[in-house]
């Protein structure tokens, strides 16, 4: 167990501008790999890039993507802060871009673009599909000479979900390491009709809530989709395994039988509630094409949601609305919620070692941990009083317009920052409880490698992107429609992903004893 995770959360709080990438991040829709010797190859291609920057005494300047988004004037103001300090400590100053999409992503990773360290929380796949194109550097050995701070911090569980071939390609970040989920409603509607909301609650107490809240106010929309085009967080204990074909469909009991996730009953009865709900006028009409984001700003009531201590805030942070949760699933861990939203070394980096060192620093540095996060104290945020324990965005600043977006959650390590005000005082100690509670799915550690059967998951991605949305958000009849989407997936070819997907999960759970 690592040394962080023996303290308290009270020690922790002691302590390429490239034109036109400032733009709002999208859904990703990011591609699938094709190399059929990524680890082999990306270890003799880093030995090339070690070496090149130590000892020199110059200053190399480091280009770093992150997510969430920003003005390009307010990042060129956030990295020099951090070059202030960086220039001392490692020898480096930084260019810090925010905002980019997948299909920018995908572009600069595949062109070779010189870039040393990025958030891939946009690429479709996240780790897998990096790894499995030979986008990322692998870390061990530097990790082992440069990154010893950040090693102390993280949770070795979690670590080893960045291992895809026994290879280490990415870090945790100090984040939600596992996942709750249920449903996100305004409190303000809550309030105003005295709803009672339990803590842990099931479907049937939301068809309740919903079916009074359409009462009440027939111009709001009692559930709308989680992100646009029919986005919704995932309500249903299933590890994916990576990528939803083939899954287990209950990460909470002792099976590796590996199952078509659209033909389980736990798929079906889903499905089949919400179109009885989008039936009774409780679903937003057009929530699978809808091209709003953050909905509950608006017109909607509740939206799918995961959960995690703190995700109020996060929430009102994001639509301006304070909200209540109600949570269907107890927590769990898989390997996606483990290394997802997460940094790489990019292949392409000119420095990798010196990109080690500032990551290191992200995790050990309060200071330049706050500013990736938060941005400028009296610009971006503000102490609410002389304790330094929360903070808040100055007088007269929109908290969702003040030029730097507070993403924490997209940074190696919120923990080191102050607490937005609404939030506990003890928020990190609550998240770390919370990690530490989650069940780890028996599949936890595998990365799924679905090179072998690429033709199949092509078709069978076609085939979900035509069924699987609306079927969800009750936009199609399941009894009539559900069989003709099992067919179709099972003609494209699913019962061989599942098959490889079994083997491959047998010789990762062989390779444990």
């Amino acid at each position: 167990m690592s040394k962080f995770w023996k303290r308290s959360a009270a020690v922790l709080l002691a302590g390429v501008l490239t034109a036109g990438l400032a733009a709002c991040g999208s859904t990703s829709t990011g591609s699938t790999g094709n190399s059929d010797n990524a680890n082999s190859s990306t270890e003799d291609k880093s030995a090339g890039n070690t070496g090149s920057t130590e000892n020199t005494g110059d200053i190399v300047k480091l280009v770093v993507w992150g997510v969430g988004t920003a003005d390009t004037e307010d990042c060129k103001e956030v990295a020099e802060a951090i070059s202030e300090i960086t220039r001392e400590k490692i020898g480096v100053e930084i260019d810090l871009v925010r905002g980019q999409d997948a299909e920018q992503i995908n572009l600069a990773l595949t062109s070779g673009e010189p870039i040393d360290l990025l958030n891939y929380n946009n690429v479709a796949g996240q780790l897998a599909t990096i790894v499995r194109n030979n986008y990322a550097t692998p870390l061990d050995d530097l990790v082992e000479k440069y990154g010893q701070g950040a090693l102390g911090v993280i949770n070795p569980v979690d670590l080893d979900a960045c291992r895809f071939g026994g290879v280490l390609y990415a870090l945790p970040d100090m984040k939600d390491t596992s996942r709750s989920a249920g449903f996100s409603m305004r409190k303000d509607i809550v309030d105003a009709l005295g709803i009672e909301v339990p803590e842990m609650g099931t479907y049937d107490d939301m068809y309740k809530i919903l079916t009074q809240v359409h009462e009440a106010y027939p111009d709001i929309y009692p559930l709308v989709p989680t992100w646009s085009a029919g986005g919704m967080q995932e309500t249903l204990p299933v590890d994916p395994l990576g990528d939803n074909m083939g899954v287990l469909e209950n990460a909470f009991d002792d099976s590796t039988t590996v199952v078509n996730y659209y033909a389980t009953d736990s798929y079906r009865n889903f499905c089949k509630m919400m179109y009885k709900w989008n039936q009774e006028g409780l679903i937003m009409p057009d929530a699978t094409t809808t091209t709003e984001n953050n909905l509950l700003s608006g017109n909607g009531f509740a939206m799918f949601e995961n959960w995690k201590p703190g995700k109020e805030l996060e929430n009102y942070k994001s639509n301006g609305k304070e909200v209540v949760f109600m949570k269907v699933i107890e927590p769990y861990k898989y390997t996606d919620v483990s290394n997802g939203n997460s940094l790489i070394i990019p292949f392409s980096s000119p420095h990798p070692e010196k990109a080690m060192e500032l990551w290191n620093l992200m995790y050990t540095d309060p200071e330049i941990s706050n500013l990736f996060i938060n941005g400028i104290e009296g610009k971006h945020w503000e102490y609410t009083d002389d304790t330094k324990t929360f903070i808040t965005t100055p007088e007269g600043v929109d908290p969702n317009a003040s030029g730097y977006s507070s993403v924490d959650w997209g940074w190696p390590n919120q923990q080191l920052t102050p607490i937005w005000k609404g939030g506990e005082a003890d928020l990190w100690e609550q998240l770390n409880k919370f990690n530490e509670s989650g069940v780890a799915s028996p599949a936890h550690g595998f990365s799924w490698d679905s090179n072998p059967v690429l033709n199949q998951v092509t078709a069978c991605n076609n085939v979900i992107s035509a069924y699987h949305t609306a079927l969800r958000w009750g936009a199609m009849d399941p009894d009539e429609n559900l069989p003709k989407f099992i067919a179709e997936l099972e003609s494209a070819g699913i019962n061989d992903i599942i098959a490889e997907k079994q083997k491959q999960l047998d010789e990762f759970l062989a390779s444990k004893k």
